[in-house]
């Protein structure tokens, strides 16, 4: 299988400043990106979103967000400086799933470290999405002044994506179907602050204090083991592993959340269900899960070509995203596994926290 290695890109100092140094070694990948996240939005979009409402709603956003989000802002605003780029136009990638009702997918798999025969827990999963982003993509290490350091793989003006912290925090994100709340506190924004915590106690902490702007799902391995988020504008609930293993796709599994598939049933990713059930029908008859165990279940091709390793398909709106990368997370080691491309057809390349 063929190998390739994303553009790494080690980033220090104050938000400010880090965001300065993002943008000025990434100011044409980030210059393009700006340009065309509207347009590749509109691809698998019902509705067709213009830039002046696009602009319109980051503008409400920075209004009632900009105190909570003065941090993260101040990134963005480092960014804009040193890549010659509008802050709203920042924004609007980082609102991205915001813009409107989009379809996009993953499956996620958490091992708790007992359950693991690695030297570590596990996290990992498929980003199902535009294969087009994997050309606009790093692997980015922040080390901010007294916090966590973090490496997330990422596109370069993104508040967060992706990735682990120095406290032994993974995260996967997942799309998830519910509804959306403009006045809340955009996704990629939330991801961020949880890289700046410690442990579950700080996570559950500042998630009981936000309201999200969309429905999304957060699967976590910490120090302290597997824990899943479930969040909407209305309720977060969390979901314990059972024994040592958690599986999420893009439906809402908790029962105070289960109403949603069917109210949101249009925004159920491709074969979210069978993806769940196949991924825990592989994993849960292995006793200590390893890196090569997940790597196999997340090339699994198992109702091809929307499996769990997606190919291109015939579906009007999704049909042209795959896998674009298959990411597994080995936070006690420091260790990001990256295939850039489907997981049956690259090879994955290890990236270290150092």
């Amino acid at each position: 299988m063929m190998t390739e290695r994303f553009k790494e890109l080690i980033v220090s100092g104050s938000e400010f400043e880090m965001g300065r140094q993002i943008g000025e070694e990434c100011k044409e990948q980030i210059k393009d990106l700006v340009q065309i996240t509207l347009q590749r939005f509109n691809l698998s979009s019902k509705k067709i979103i213009s830039l002046n409402q696009a602009i319109d709603l980051v503008n409400k956003i920075i209004d009632s967000s900009g105190e909570f989000l003065e941090i993260e802002f101040n990134e963005l605003k480092g960014i804009s400086e040193s890549a010659d780029v509008q802050f709203e136009e920042l924004m609007i990638l980082n609102c991205r799933n915001m813009l409107g009702s989009i379809p996009d997918g993953c499956t996620s798999v958490l091992v708790s470290s007992e359950r693991s025969s690695e030297e570590s827990s596990i996290a990992g999963q498929n980003w199902d999405n535009d294969p087009l982003m994997r050309d606009y993509s790093i692997v980015l290490t922040r080390i901010p002044k007294d916090k966590s350091k973090n490496i997330t793989w990422t596109q370069p003006g993104l508040s967060a994506y992706m990735g682990i912290n120095s406290e032994g925090t993974a995260i996967c994100m997942n799309a998830l179907n519910g509804p959306v709340d403009t006045k809340g506190i955009p996704w990629y924004f939330i991801v961020r602050k949880i890289f700046d915590t410690t442990g579950i106690k700080e996570i559950k902490d500042i998630l009981k204090n936000i309201t999200p702007a969309i429905s999304a799902n957060a699967a976590i391995v910490t120090n302290e083991g597997p824990v899943n988020f479930e969040l909407t504008p209305s309720k977060i609930r969390y979901i314990e592993p059972t024994e040592g293993l958690i599986v999420h796709t893009n439906h809402c599994v908790h029962n105070d959340l289960v109403i949603n598939n069917i109210d949101f049933k249009d925004k159920i990713y491709g074969q979210s269900f069978d993806r769940k059930i196949r991924s825990e029908d592989v994993l849960s008859n292995i006793n200590n899960l390893s890196l090569e165990n997940i790597k196999s279940v997340l090339s699994d091709h198992v109702g091809f070509p929307t499996s769990i390793c997606r190919h291109e398909n015939s579906d009007k709106l999704t049909g042209w995203q795959k896998s674009v990368i298959s990411l597994i997370m080995l936070p006690e080691s420091g260790q990001l596994h990256i295939s850039a491309g489907n997981p049956c057809e690259k090879e994955y390349e290890v990236y270290f926290l150092n």
